[in-house]
């Protein structure tokens, strides 16, 4: 079974997970970090709005990734149509 959880990994080595989740038997599972400090500041606190705009600032698509408002639409009409 594939299962992902948020969770606060300390400097210690301590793992805290953010949300419950179980497991029937031990189970082994691989950590992967995307090493995103933990905002101090409230406002940026867990599962905000202004966490997730800095995050997306930080973290700007390469410019070869990114496509026009136009191009959005285009793609929007043509699945549109693709229902008919």
């Amino acid at each position: 079974m594939l299962q992902a959880i948020e969770v606060i990994v300390e400097p210690t080595g301590v793992i805290r997970p953010l949300e419950e989740f179980h497991v029937k038997v031990p189970t082994r599972a691989v950590l992967t970090l995307l090493e995103m400090p933990i905002p101090v500041n409230e406002e940026l606190a867990r599962g905000s709005g202004a966490a997730l705009l800095q995050f997306l600032q930080e973290h700007r698509l390469p410019a070869e990734s990114r496509r026009s408002a136009e191009e959005i639409d285009a793609q929007i009409r043509e699945e549109r149509e693709a229902w008919d």
